[in-house]
């Protein structure tokens, strides 16, 4: 199995962070706008497997 590299959108704190593994890899932006955001991820190597997970509270509607 290869390396798992998670991406977190964190609302409550506007901003987007990366962790490979365990390991906290740092902030790539801070002071994200209070907007609805479209997550999207790009896998260019073949045998790349990726899914999207929501972490968040129930969503309405």
């Amino acid at each position: 199995m290869g390396e798992r590299i998670r991406m977190v959108v964190d609302c409550d704190q506007h901003s987007m962070y990366f962790e490979k593994g365990s390991e906290f890899l740092g902030i790539a932006f801070n002071n994200l706008p209070p907007l609805k955001l479209f997550p999207a991820m790009c896998a260019v190597y073949g045998n790349t497997e990726v899914s999207m997970v929501y972490i968040g509270p129930p969503l309405l509607g």
